[in-house]
């Protein structure tokens, strides 16, 4: 595992000591150790605070802000990752997750009709939460008959099953703890690493033609 700069450790702390009150430091610590890990490889960048459309229950209006996503040239989206506040505001960042999954695929297949291509039914968009410095880590299929239901406002028919990986350690006595702690920061860069090894292979069908 790659060991940390300074400059990402000091982000580290100002990230932990931040809390809710200034979120955007927990962004800018996820968005640099994406970077740090080569994520951001072959034509692809990490941007922070990215705003995309969202048709949901017919209103084409609205939007979708990620807080972090791994954009592919010129405007595809790989990976999605959200800020867990469920200690700041109630929000269910694992909901959050998803309905960012559905605006990348919205968002895809609006990208790929302008440049040519068909639209794919389905893809699997990779997401990653951050409660702090806490990573858990999520494989989120997203069907055009999802979509629809979104965009019509209408209860899918078949179930979506989201895979699930969360990060811990056994050992540590606060659960809050996060990537502060030596040996959970080499425990997370490993996830991450393996992350995105299989975000990769599902990252083939999204760049298909592209």
């Amino acid at each position: 595992v790659l060991p940390f700069p300074m400059s990402l450790l000091n982000t580290l702390a100002t990230s932990i000591s931040a809390r809710a009150t200034h979120e955007n430091f927990i962004d800018d610590f996820a968005a640099e150790t994406l970077k740090l890990l080569g994520f951001n490889e072959r034509g692809t960048t990490v941007s922070t605070r990215y705003i995309i459309p969202l048709t949901i229950c017919a209103e084409a209006n609205r939007v979708a802000q990620m807080d972090v996503c791994l954009i592919h040239r010129p405007t595809f989206i790989l990976l999605v990752l959200v800020k867990d506040k469920t200690l700041s505001n109630r929000t269910d960042a694992e909901a959050q997750v998803i309905a960012e999954a559905i605006a990348a695929f919205q968002f895809n297949n609006r990208k790929r009709k302008e440049h040519g291509l068909d639209p794919l039914d389905a893809m699997t968009i990779p997401a990653i939460t951050m409660a702090g410095t806490r990573p858990t880590f999520f494989l989120v299929p997203v069907t055009l008959e999802l979509s629809n239901a979104v965009i019509t406002g209408q209860h899918p028919v078949i179930h979506t099953r989201v895979l699930r990986c969360a990060t811990a350690l056994t050992h540590l006595r606060r659960p809050i703890t996060g990537m502060e702690d030596t040996e959970y920061r080499k425990l997370a860069l490993k996830r991450f690493l393996a992350f995105k090894r299989l975000a990769k292979s599902h990252w083939v069908l999204i760049l298909e033609g592209v």
